[in-house]
């Protein structure tokens, strides 16, 4: 079989993909990935063939823009769907309107390009992020079944989206256009099968056509930095933040300095994580840290006692493949749902950055880390991970047809 994968331009959507896409070619399946500049370094240094498309057109930017607007109206941007709620009335019908905006620009951008890719290369399977709207259009063109791989716990509201439920009649204009342009008949779904990396514990709804897939870690390649192999004389606690947080959300959203000076008031070792365009706005995090930049989390997290994090979808299930309770301080309504899922389950705690302080920082990890029912219920939740059909199993399901 030839598989196309298409990831939304975020390379956070794109890792998650990874490890099916390299069990088709370890199963003897041609595997290429169509993305847009964002993605294709990403791609590469993953070991798999890319197609550059929609150079156009910046999602991310996008994303920004409408977030500016959010933080315009309200100061900051709110860290849960209750948040959101509270905006002006006004704020709120833009946002509800314009969120799809960032989503049709990529599509338009990609459309015509990637229907000239499959109409040479004839895929027999093109797999999708679920937000990736041209992906009935390149199923479509190519004539084969559309998959959808979810990143993580399927968030509300992903069910108005364009093919994800959504009547057409209420979809935008402009994705309206581009399908009847291209020949896509309008439909509230499209893709025939869901990959689902996330344990039923965490998932928050029951999908259609589930395909159940062990998560896998992986969340770029590197080398283990010395002495994280080693067990430390402290509990070891790491703290990662995701730069997309800080070019989506603004600068207000980056919590790491807040999360060093409550881990500062625990005997505790500490590492830190974040990309290098993150570097400068943390500044000199001081003595006693140990900082690490553009380093796969899964590298780190083995040795640690307690993780201290966004609650984005890949380090929330990195950490749980890992056993490692959990403090969660999530900036944004998506990151936050994550949080109390992954809450409910019992392996972690989860506090919203707009009504958190160090003090409530510090004592979330002094909680997790002295009491061992958190390490019990992360232990439970590995081993539920663990029971999934493995990628190599998936991909057995999905070339039945």
């Amino acid at each position: 079989m030839r598989v196309l994968f298409i990831p939304m331009a975020w390379s956070s959507h794109y890792y998650p993909m990874v490890p099916l896409a390299w069990a088709f070619r370890a199963a003897g399946h041609e595997v290429r990935v169509a993305g847009q500049p964002p993605v294709v370094e990403p791609v590469l240094r993953s070991g798999l063939v890319v197609a550059p498309v929609g150079a156009g057109y910046d999602l991310m930017a996008g994303v920004a823009g409408l977030n500016d607007r959010i933080r315009q109206a309200r100061g900051r941007m709110p860290a849960s769907v209750e948040g959101m709620r509270a905006l002006p009335p006004q704020v709120l019908r833009d946002f509800r309107n314009l969120q799809y905006v960032p989503h049709v620009s990529a599509a338009t951008a990609m459309a015509d390009e990637l229907v000239d890719l499959v109409r040479r290369w004839r895929p027999d399977l093109v797999v999708t992020d679920p937000v990736t709207l041209v992906g009935p259009v390149v199923a479509a063109a190519a004539g084969c079944p559309l998959v959808h791989h979810l990143w993580g716990p399927y968030m509300p509201g992903l069910d108005h989206f364009p093919g994800l439920g959504a009547d057409p009649a209420e979809w935008p204009a402009e994705l309206r256009a581009l399908y009847a342009r291209l020949g896509v008949p309008e439909r509230p779904r499209y893709a025939a099968a869901t990959v689902d990396p996330c344990p039923a514990s965490l998932q928050s709804v029951d999908l259609p056509d589930r395909v159940p897939v062990r998560y896998v870690p992986y969340n770029g390649s590197g080398a283990v930095p010395a002495g994280l192999a080693e067990p430390a004389d402290r509990p070891r606690v790491c703290v990662s933040w995701s730069m997309s947080n800080t070019l989506a959300v603004g600068a207000d959203g980056f919590q790491v300095p807040e999360i060093i000076a409550a881990l500062r008031r625990l005997d505790v070792e500490i590492v830190v994580t974040v990309k290098e365009s993150d570097r400068a706005a943390l500044g000199d995090p001081g003595a006693g840290v140990r900082l690490l930049t553009e380093t796969p989390l899964h590298l780190i997290l083995p040795g640690c006692a307690a993780a201290v994090h966004h609650a984005g979808a890949g380090t929330m299930l990195t950490a749980a493949v890992c056993a490692v309770p959990q403090v969660l301080v999530t900036p944004v309504p998506d990151q936050t749902f994550n949080a109390e899922r992954l809450a409910a389950t019992g392996a972690g705690v989860a506090l919203k950055a707009d009504a958190t302080t160090v003090d409530d920082i510090a004592a979330a990890v002094a909680t997790v880390l002295a009491d061992p029912g958190w390490a019990g219920a992360a232990a439970r939740l590995r081993a539920e991970i663990a029971a999934q059909p493995s990628p190599a199993e998936a991909v057995s399901t999905l070339t039945r047809w």
